[in-house]
């Protein structure tokens, strides 16, 4: 074989070991971009869960509040019970406020800039809640409740929680 015969031959070597190290790089940055959004959905989905038993924990310590609000509902008008007692009523709506408001798209709510005007919640930049976050309370009349979630990821999202009062 002559000299530039095999010339030619290494710089297709070349090229083809380029061809390969790029592919790999891209596999890399795929499996990269796979495990963030994977982080990104654990993430969300833990803050779901939080706020759903957050709420739980809410319906069952007030047995004779009524509980019942869905998604799409903006949150009650905030009544200050750490200022003042509350009666059951009242307390079931602060309780609704303060999750609604918690959950991320009601942030510019008026109830919502009540309760961080008291220091309840922190501000939405540091703390924004779920993306579209949202949910619903449906409470029945022997005691069982269910608490739902919903938030937009990368696609829709929903969590659902079951509970019963005392």
């Amino acid at each position: 074989m002559d000299r530039l015969m095999r010339r030619g031959y290494s710089l297709i070597e070349l090229l083809v070991a380029i061809l390969v190290v790029a592919v790999g790089v891209l596999g890399v940055a795929g499996l990269q971009l796979a495990s963030a959004r994977n982080a990104r959905t654990a993430l969300e989905t833990t803050l779901a869960v939080m706020l759903a038993e957050d709420m739980a924990d809410r319906i069952q310590a007030n047995t004779a509040g009524t509980y019942t609000t869905g998604p799409g509902t903006p949150p009650p008008a905030f009544v200050d019970c750490l200022a003042r007692d509350c009666d059951a009523a009242e307390l079931a709506a602060f309780d609704l406020a303060v999750w609604k408001c918690s959950l991320g798209r009601w942030h510019a709510e008026s109830s919502c800039a009540a309760i961080r005007a008291t220091g309840l919640l922190g501000d939405p930049r540091e703390q924004p809640g779920l993306p579209g976050g949202d949910g619903g309370v449906d409470s029945a009349g022997d005691g069982a409740f269910s608490v739902t979630v919903t938030w937009q990821g990368h696609e829709p999202r929903e969590l659902v929680i079951r509970g019963g009062r005392g």
